[in-house]
């Protein structure tokens, strides 16, 4: 994957170039370690699986599925949220073991992704704009 498939929205990947290396963000009084270009792009091993780093939430939301048996999921309002829409959401930090994802179809809205919980979900931000103009900044 080149820097130029990130599929991620060109104001987001000026905002990334900006930062130092190891960024972390707070928002909503959580903090969240923002990956660089680069690292959205780096191959992880996962449960003997090798996936990109934006694609994460694809390999967790299949592993899951296949696991559980289940279709979907519960976000924190109570809605279910299929398995095959987290699999199009594209990774873009973490915490623990938890994804910070952007959803592409959903004016890139920003998702906490939580595959250690059963894969529970928590939509944080309507889009990566709304997501931006409320996060902090920190000094790590």
């Amino acid at each position: 994957m080149t820097a130029e498939n990130l599929d991620l929205p060109h104001n987001y990947l000026l905002w990334l170039d900006s930062l130092e290396e190891d960024a972390y963000v707070e928002y909503d009084e959580r903090e969240w370690e923002i990956a660089s270009r680069e690292e959205l792009q780096e191959l992880l091993e996962i449960d003997d699986y090798e996936v990109a780093y934006i694609d994460q939430a694809n390999l967790y939301a299949k592993l899951i599925q296949d696991i559980t048996g289940d279709a979907y999921t519960m976000d924190d309002e109570g809605n279910r949220v299929p398995f095959s829409l987290i699999g199009t959401w594209l990774t873009i930090g973490y915490d623990n073991e938890d994804l910070l994802c952007v959803d592409p179809a959903d004016n890139f809205a920003v998702w906490g992704f939580y595959p250690s919980e059963g894969g529970d979900v928590e939509k944080l931000a309507n889009s990566l704009d709304d997501f931006l103009e409320g996060l902090e900044l920190l000094d790590e």
